[in-house]
């Protein structure tokens, strides 16, 4: 039987682990290679696998390059220098907040669509007395709509959207 793992080359593993910073579970799935065998190679290699290995990340808000330990800056798809940034950067200044804006925006909203309490109103301006159709969307949680409109996640859609009536 021969050996299919010898084709694989050291460098690609190097690779791999320190520049597009796979785990050596996720390289293991790729390669079907032991974690024990990967980790071997990247030793021999000189590549460091320690678990506080520091990478060089660019502030998603500033763009200011800094340190990050390499298991947090896995957990997160955005990263941020400092506190501020993170909080500038989420910031809404179109919002106008009042309290009969969700109440109305759902009465305006089970007129074209069956809204559940589940579901979340959202105001694409951010003004809440702003009750127009196109203005109106319906995400199906609390969840789905902070990660969509707050965090930019462009792979959540909303249920329902007043443009498209």
């Amino acid at each position: 039987m021969v050996n299919k793992k010898r084709h694989i080359k050291t460098q690609d593993i190097v690779v791999m682990y320190t520049i597009q910073h796979l785990s050596s579970c996720e390289i293991q799935r790729l390669l079907g290679m032991s974690r024990t065998s990967i980790m071997k190679r990247l030793r021999n290699a000189g590549a460091t696998t320690d678990q506080g290995e520091w990478v060089n990340v660019i502030c998603d808000f500033c763009g200011t390059q800094y340190r990050l330990v390499r298991s947090r800056w896995r957990k997160t798809e955005k990263h941020y220098c400092k506190a501020e940034c993170y909080y500038a950067a989420i910031e809404n200044p179109g919002y106008h907040p009042w309290r009969q804006g969700q109440r109305l925006a759902r009465a305006v909203i089970s007129q074209y669509f069956s809204i559940q309490p589940e579901h979340i109103p959202h105001h694409k301006d951010g003004d809440c007395r702003n009750n127009n159709l196109n203005n109106l969307m319906v995400y199906a949680s609390q969840s789905d709509h902070i990660k969509a409109t707050h965090h930019n996640n462009k792979n959540i859609k909303p249920l329902w959207d007043g443009d498209n009536t």
